[in-house]
């Protein structure tokens, strides 16, 4: 199953051509399928999902029900600020202006594998997230001490962030 499935980990600065094209790093590119995404706004970055991931997401989303009024104005909303994006032959995706003017990415963008997506940021916010160079070995640490605690380590991980 594994051996199918790949990770995205690392940090890459590129550079956005006129055409707000960027080259997705070669080494998130070594299968055939991790050329074909899907941008979706986060809360603080833009995220890169793979269609294989995103695929899972919209098999859920077969089951909404047509008919559910609420429903059907929520998936309207989420469908109009997400963006398909298909690698070129260079490895370059075209990002949208509009998703690209909240996030303030405009001539560079910092991409960072956030293991199942890349997280594209402006430099400023990325550095921003930054706090001890070492913290996150604390985080390993008590991930290896009690696997089962991914969860609790993500959620306490996120309300330091806030707090900070």
């Amino acid at each position: 199953m594994f051996e199918d499935e790949y990770f995205f980990c690392g940090e890459y600065t590129c550079s956005l051509d006129a055409q707000r094209r960027v080259a997705i790093p070669s080494e998130w590119r070594k299968k055939e399928a991790a050329s074909r995404f899907v941008l979706i706004p986060g809360r603080e970055s833009l995220m890169l999902i793979p269609f294989g991931t995103f695929k899972e997401f919209l098999m859920k989303l077969k089951k909404v029900s047509f008919a559910n009024r609420n429903a059907q104005k929520a998936l309207a909303k989420i469908g109009s600020r997400v963006q398909e994006c298909i690698c070129d032959k260079q490895g370059r995706i075209k990002l949208s202006q509009r998703l690209l003017e909240p996030f303030g990415i405009a001539e560079q963008v910092v991409m960072v594998g956030a293991f199942t997506n890349i997280q594209l940021w402006n430099r400023e916010s990325w550095e921003s997230q930054h706090d001890e160079e070492d913290s996150y070995l604390d985080e390993l640490e008590k991930l290896s001490e009690n696997p089962d605690s991914l969860l609790d380590m993500f959620q306490d991980t996120m309300e330091k962030i806030k707090d900070n």
